[in-house]
C-alpha cells in the first residue's frame, strides 16, 4: 500500500490510507475552517511548463518520438499520464519506463508561480487549510519544496494521487468554502466533482480556453489573484 503524505507532511509522519480515514473521521469533529485552499503541483504552483516540455522529449527520445514544443504539448497534454503517454506513440511496455524517467527529468530547477509565497503567507496568516494534492511524485514534489525553501509551507501533501476527485472528497470536510487550483481540464473536473470552487490557473500544461470548457468557476494569471477570489488583503511585506 502506497504511504500518503497528509496533516504533518514532511515532518517525519507517514500515515497509510487506513490512518488516513481515521484522521478525517477525527477532523470532521472539529470546527471546519473558513476555507480550504487546495493546489495542484506542477503547472499551478510550479512556473514549470519549460522543464515539463524538457523531461518529456528527453524520455520519450529513446522510443523515436519526436520533441514536442511547447505549443504542442500543450495541446497534447492530458492525464491520467499513461493515456498521454499512449497517445504521443509510447508502446505499453515501455509506458513505466518512460513515466520514471519523465518524473527523474522533473527533479530540476524551475521557477515558482508568481505571488505563491506572498498568497501562501495571507493564507496561513488568516487560519485557512492549505494543502497540495498532485499526481506529481514524491521526490519530484521533495525536489522543489526544498529547492524554494518551502518545506512546512502546507498543512497537507498528497503525491502520487490517482484519482483527485476521490482524494479531494476525502478533504472536503476540512474547510466550509474549499477551492482547488490546478492548470488542467482533468484537475478542474476533479475540483467541481468534489465539490470545490475550481479555479485556473493560465500559463500551465493546458490552455484557459480547455479550463473553461471543463468549468472552470474562476480563472488567473498570478497566485495573488486568489486573495481577491477569497476576498482577502495580502500580508504587507516584511
Amino acid at each position: 500500500m502506497k504511504e500518503r503524505f497528509t496533516p504533518g507532511a514532511f515532518m517525519n509522519v507517514r500515515f497509510t490510507e487506513r490512518s488516513l480515514a481515521h484522521t478525517m473521521g477525527v477532523l470532521r469533529m472539529l470546527s471546519p475552517a473558513r476555507s480550504l485552499v487546495l493546489v495542484d503541483w506542477n503547472g499551478t504552483v510550479m512556473s514549470d511548463l519549460g522543464r515539463a516540455v524538457g523531461a518529456i522529449n528527453a524520455a520519450t527520445a529513446p522510443f523515436g518520438v519526436r520533441a514536442l514544443d511547447r505549443a504542442e504539448f500543450q495541446d497534447s497534454f492530458t492525464l491520467p499520464m499513461r493515456t498521454w503517454l499512449l497517445d504521443l506513440g509510447i508502446a505499453h511496455e515501455h509506458v513505466g519506463r518512460v513515466e520514471a524517467d519523465w518524473n527523474s527529468g522533473m527533479q530540476a530547477p524551475a521557477p515558482l508561480r508568481s505571488g505563491v509565497r506572498e498568497t501562501l503567507a495571507t493564507l496561513r496568516g488568516q487560519g485557512i487549510v492549505t494543502g497540495v494534492v498532485t499526481a506529481a511524485n514524491e521526490a519530484a514534489l521533495r525536489y522543489d519544496l526544498r529547492h524554494h525553501h518551502l518545506d512546512g509551507a502546507f498543512d497537507h501533501v498528497h503525491t502520487s494521487v490517482r484519482d483527485k476527485a476521490a482524494r479531494l472528497t476525502e478533504l472536503r470536510a476540512l474547510g466550509e468554502r474549499a477551492f482547488y487550483l490546478g492548470d488542467t481540464a482533468y484537475d478542474i473536473e476533479s475540483a467541481r466533482a468534489a465539490g470545490y470552487v475550481a479555479v485556473g490557473v493560465s500559463e500551465g500544461y493546458q490552455r484557459p480556453d480547455v479550463l473553461a470548457a471543463a468549468g472552470a468557476d474562476h480563472h488567473i494569471d498570478g497566485f495573488g489573484d486568489l486573495l481577491e477570489i477569497l476576498d482577502l488583503a495580502p500580508v504587507p511585506a516584511a
